[in-house]
């Protein structure tokens, strides 16, 4: 079930699923099985920044309403130190990775990252629907280093698998986001 209690976190999280649609897409075009890949996640990059089209004014619009995030709350400081976590621990990891020349091993340590940031995020924005995504993304991040990786880089695995799902997770994100924002009446 989507919570609807803050309606501006909702139509964000859309968006970011948009943009995280579009990213994993693109990366997934390293090195696909047959060119023919590239059209499909051109399509999923496509549709991802059509959601974060879609989405992002709505939240702009509606920024100084109610949120999980307020100051100086638990899941405000929550989410700064996961966010803070994610960024260091991907800077790490990408220098380690490059120096041990294991770059192809990037995307799905990232994608592992990503999905890990979210288990707190269920919480902190108290949205319950986050878990199954969540446990799919570190699934499949996990999952990536098991895969064939000789005609296709892994980043095809994580693109393939998870673009997909952010996409339809936004899009679900957005419908509810939009048709509660589009519900309240305006005092105009």
């Amino acid at each position: 079930m989507l919570s609807i209690e803050f309606p501006r976190d909702v139509i964000f999280t859309a968006a970011i699923f948009g943009f995280a649609t579009f990213v994993w897409a693109g990366w997934a075009q390293e090195r696909p099985r047959h060119w023919a890949w590239r059209i499909v996640f051109g399509v999923l990059s496509l549709a991802g920044v059509a959601l974060v089209g879609i989405t992002l004014p709505t939240a702009i619009r509606n920024w100084s309403s109610a949120t999980a995030l307020q100051v100086d709350s638990v899941p405000f400081m929550i989410y700064i130190v996961m966010v803070a976590l994610e960024v260091i621990g991907g800077l790490i990891a990408a220098l380690i990775l490059l120096r041990r020349k294991k770059g192809e091993l990037m995307a799905p340590v990232m994608l592992l990252i990503v999905g890990l940031h979210w288990v707190p995020m269920i919480w902190v924005f108290e949205q319950p629907f986050l878990a199954p995504v969540s446990v799919w993304t570190i699934g499949v991040a996990i999952a990536t280093f098991f895969l064939p990786s000789e005609k296709q880089a892994p980043s095809f695995w994580c693109g393939i698998l998870t673009a997909p799902i952010f996409l339809v997770t936004g899009i679900i994100f957005a419908i509810v986001g939009l048709n509660e924002f589009a519900s309240m009446t305006c005092a105009c």
